[in-house]
């Protein structure tokens, strides 16, 4: 596809001014078989358009990335919606060639509402004067295809359409669509619920707001919460009719369903400056995230963590409730589209985040613990130090004591012992060297006040973090 065909198809269907230039995917299921577009074709449009409505409430684009399995569904749905309108498309046109052997004009009122359809689709890739030739050649002949044979309803579904999106004539459109209805009821049910669906729309432009939400009512009765555009579409008129409750109430189940309606809901001009519906996605948002809540609430208790008694008075909940505090604060900053995705990922990081809390408080302790100690000991080192300069000295006496024995020995063997008879300096040597050495042990022994609690402390911890870490 081409970045002009899409860009005159956004421009010029998905934005009509009665939608308030505001993308929506109802006029999207009709051109998937106006110009057969595969399903990648439908993908793209839809991220296009969803990626408009974010820039014009000024939102981030990022938030798509998280919306691609709901658009790829979404394409997939109308991929097949549109093979099952071409179709619907192909038997009725045999229909009407069989009912119309022996009548040249029901035979060519049948063939000029199939090239209508052809010019209606080239019409939406040119530009200019070539656009509207072609746009009034296909109204022309599919007025002759109605006004020849009544029965052909995509003739008249088509000249709806074409009223409705190109043309801005939206009483007309409503009567076309009107016709539609009637002639698909009995002959096509499926297309007569189609055609329903774009008939409130017309009602909903020329701002008959009833109609609008009588007409999609049905559709959506008859469709059931399987079609969500429908019911998305049917809360939209009744906002703009004025029944916010009931419309608050319809959207509710559609966003519960694909969060991408959330998306689309907050930039929606029908729900701007609506409390209910404001109301109503806040809680919806606060509801995601006391599932979160819950979640993380009943996985912690089944914790080891939550269970194992930690030294120091530390106390594991309430540091799992800091925890849970600091996350639900940025929970509230999260897209709603975020939350609702990654509901059990979000409760699993913060469960791993509630231990890292607690092992780094543990660990955090542990060198509180240590670092204490340390700065007790570096104030008290100068009695240790003391302690070592004494059993220093205690030693040069115990050598002093023993050069006076062995020198008493040697000059006993050369006869002149009776010099160094006297035992009184040795005696006070080493009356001495025993005082300051048991002096000098006790105050190198000396440990600070506390340290030894402190000590105990940091091994209870540090044997508590090694016991977390291998769990």
């Amino acid at each position: 596809m081409s970045k002009t065909f899409a860009a005159c198809q956004l421009q010029g269907v998905f934005f009509p001014a009665h939608k308030q230039q505001t993308f929506h995917r109802i006029n999207l299921e009709y051109l998937v078989p106006l110009q057969a577009l595969g399903r990648q074709h439908v993908y793209s449009l839809l991220d296009a358009g969803l990626r408009s409505n974010l820039r014009k409430a000024g939102g981030a684009d990022d938030v798509l990335h998280s919306l691609r399995p709901q658009l790829e569904t979404l394409a997939s749905h109308v991929s097949v919606q549109g093979l099952s309108l071409m179709q619907g498309r192909e038997d009725l046109r045999k229909q009407l060639l069989a009912r119309s052997q022996g009548s040249f004009s029901l035979y060519r009122a049948s063939m000029g509402a199939d090239f209508a359809s052809k010019k209606l689709a080239e019409s939406l890739v040119t530009e200019g004067q070539a656009a509207q030739q072609r746009v009034i050649l296909a109204e022309h002949m599919l007025h002759d295809a109605v006004a020849a044979n009544a029965d052909n309803y995509r003739a008249h579904f088509e000249l709806g359409w074409m009223y409705l999106f190109l043309l801005g004539k939206l009483e007309r459109a409503a009567t076309h669509f009107q016709a539609a209805v009637q002639h698909a009821q009995l002959l096509d049910p499926a297309f007569a619920q189609f055609a329903r669906r774009h008939l409130a729309d017309a009602y909903y432009g020329n701002g008959q707001f009833s109609a609008a939400v009588e007409t999609a009512l049905q559709a959506t009765h008859a469709l059931g919460l399987d079609d969500m555009e429908s019911a998305y579409e049917c809360a939209r008129y009744l906002a703009a009719e004025g029944a916010n409750n009931a419309a608050a109430e319809r959207l509710a189940q559609v966003v519960a369903r694909s969060p991408v309606y959330y998306v689309q809901a907050q930039m929606e001009p029908d729900f701007a400056n609506n409390i209910e519906i404001g109301g109503m996605l806040r809680d919806l948002r606060s509801v995601r995230v006391k599932r979160i809540q819950t979640y993380v609430q009943t996985h912690w208790q089944q914790h080891p963590m939550a269970v194992l008694a930690l030294p120091d008075q530390i106390n594991s909940g309430d540091l799992f409730k800091q925890v849970v505090h600091q996350h639900v604060r940025v929970l509230s900053h999260l897209p709603y589209v975020t939350l609702s995705q990654r509901e059990q990922q979000i409760g699993k990081l913060i469960l791993a985040a509630s231990q890292k809390r607690i092992v780094r408080e543990v660990q955090h302790r542990s060198r509180h613990y240590e670092q204490v100690a340390e700065q007790q000991r570096s104030r008290w080192g100068w009695v240790n130090q003391i302690g070592g300069v004494l059993i220093h000295a205690s030693a040069v006496l115990l050598l002093a004591a023993l050069m006076f024995y062995l020198l008493r020995m040697v000059s006993g063997f050369f006869g002149i012992g009776g010099l160094l008879g006297s035992d009184e300096v040795i005696n006070q040597l080493l009356g001495s060297m025993l005082l300051l050495g048991a002096i000098g042990i006790t105050l190198f022994q000396f440990v600070p006040f506390g340290v030894k609690r402190l000590l105990r402390k940091q091994v209870e911890l540090d044997n508590t973090l090694h016991v977390l870490r291998s769990s």
